[in-house]
């Protein structure tokens, strides 16, 4: 299935920065938070799947077609 949506739930994000780390393209910290990034689709979802799993917090939600 392909990703319709990638959202970042802010109250559970601490800000580890894992999520960056493994989808830049996706993810950026603002403020102490992930914000899910205009143009996230020119991430791999392979990426964005990993970010997921790497959130310590599990603030990360992925919305498939």
């Amino acid at each position: 299935m392909k990703i319709k949506e990638v959202k970042v739930d802010q109250n559970l994000c601490i800000g580890c920065g894992s999520c960056e780390a493994f989808a830049p393209k996706a993810f950026e910290l603002r403020d102490g938070k992930s914000f899910v990034k205009e143009g996230w689709e020119n991430e791999s979802e392979e990426n964005i799947k990993t970010a997921q799993g790497s959130c310590p917090v599990s603030a990360i939600t992925i919305i498939e077609e």
